[in-house]
């Protein structure tokens, strides 16, 4: 049955770094799967993981499409009209993952989701079964770059970080994965950041009035170009979340370099300070080179994190990012060998 939509409407200082009993999902398995399509009337897709012990959640990194799009008026089909029903395989209990991810328009959007967590874990290897689904005929959504991953709970790594857009370097902010708004120029602050594991990882960022803006760039960040790398966003002016909270939930990966960038709704709206929840099954560090364990030291730790995932895909052991373990990520960890890193993330420009 098609998917019933949902009404869905500059530097920062760490204040805080806490463990505490929760629910986070650090990611322990992926495996590459085939480009799909998913036709009004749904799509099952099988996947098969190998053993990563007991797991408790599934995830997904790739490139939503609309295949056959309303280009006219806009209405269908929309990346955030994605759900799946996951089954493992056991048999149960399933996961209802409604929605996956995406925003209300037909533009390509880069999914990074990871699903609700199972209260009880499963066992991980064998064929899981992924019942997508989208918005009804004749529309049809489509997956490119697809990557499949298996995550488990973890004690949560929380962690506040403070700023202000009161004043500060302008830009003219997205309001779209693919759109630039008309209410600017406004101030923006950001922190450049990685992550000592990989796994989902939810940013909530509330200022004390008025609304908010929140984004998450990878790769690189250029003001001038606000929609260049942009990996995620969300615009906090309600109803759902209330105005003033921006939430981005996201998977994010060891050795990938992130950029958060809290901004000014409005040119008319005085700039607020805010305040940055992060909870994930690791902390938000300065990028390091070469640096696979997370421990902000490049050393032997690192050469064997390579070697053991020798010919993967990866994401543990692919220094640099290509989908592939090889003598280029062994070549990455030599060139940064000794180096220690600053563990507090860095001010953006």
């Amino acid at each position: 049955m098609p998917t019933t939509r949902l009404a869905i409407a500059a530097s920062a200082a760490t204040l805080s770094l806490t463990l505490a009993a929760g629910a986070a999902q650090k990611l322990v398995a992926t495996v590459a799967h085939p480009n799909f399509d998913v036709p009004g009337a749904g799509n099952t897709q099988i996947v098969n993981f190998p053993d990563a012990g007991p797991v408790n959640g599934v995830a997904m990194t790739a490139l939503w499409i609309g295949v056959v799009a309303d280009k006219e008026n806009g209405i269908a089909p929309w990346s955030l009209d994605l759900d799946a029903i996951v089954t493992p395989p056991s048999g149960a209990p399933s996961i209802n993952w409604n929605p996956v991810g995406g925003e209300v328009s037909y533009a390509d959007y880069p999914l990074q989701d990871f699903s609700p967590a199972l209260a009880s874990a499963v066992p991980s290897a064998g064929d899981w079964s992924f019942a997508w689904d989208s918005v009804g005929p004749p529309w049809v959504a489509g997956l490119r770059d697809v990557r499949m991953h298996l995550t488990t709970t973890v004690p949560d790594v929380a962690q506040v970080f403070t700023g202000s857009v009161a004043s500060g370097p302008t830009w003219s902010r997205p309001f779209s994965i693919v759109g630039i708004s008309g209410l600017g120029p406004v101030v923006y602050s950001g922190i450049e950041f990685r992550v000592t594991e990989s796994g989902g990882y939810t940013i909530t960022s509330t200022v004390p009035s008025g609304n908010n803006f929140l984004a998450i760039y990878k790769d690189n960040f250029n003001s001038t170009q606000p929609l260049a790398n942009l990996f995620d966003y969300d615009v906090g002016n309600g109803p759902t979340p209330p105005a003033g909270t921006s939430i981005i939930s996201a998977m994010l990966f060891e050795g990938e370099t992130y950029y958060l960038i809290n901004a000014q709704f409005s040119a008319s709206q005085p700039g607020q300070p805010f305040t940055n929840n992060i909870v994930g099954p690791g902390a938000f560090v300065a990028p390091c080179p070469g640096d696979m364990t997370g421990n902000s030291t490049v050393d032997v730790d690192d050469l064997n994190e390579v070697l053991a995932n020798f010919g993967t895909a990866g994401p543990m052991g692919d220094a640099n990012n290509d989908l592939t373990v090889d003598v280029d990520d062994l070549n990455e960890v030599l060139a940064n060998f000794g180096n220690s890193c600053a563990t507090t993330p860095n001010a953006v420009p």
